[in-house]
């Protein structure tokens, strides 16, 4: 199954989580270098999956504009619904 653009949405908002966790050790006083270091290398690795599932997301809706190919819908709940 490919990706869709709720999957890749999910895939970010967990991301955002994890930099807003990193943000918080790299904000403490207390941290040392080498915690404050590891933190940073973290936050480089995510900021870049980050910006990977943002290209994705824009890849996905301009193809679907372009081509007026909409998504098949998978609906877990009532609540949360992927694709079309």
């Amino acid at each position: 199954m490919s990706e869709t653009i709720g999957s890749l949405i999910d895939k970010l908002t967990i991301c955002n989580l994890r930099l807003w966790k990193i943000e918080d050790i790299k904000r403490d006083p207390k941290a040392s270098d080498k915690v404050l270091a590891d933190a940073t290398r973290k936050s480089n690795i995510v900021n870049q999956q980050r910006n990977d599932l943002i290209q994705s997301i824009d890849e996905k809706i301009n193809h679907m504009v372009e081509t007026g190919e909409l998504q098949k819908l998978y609906k877990q709940d009532s609540t949360k619904m992927y694709g079309k």
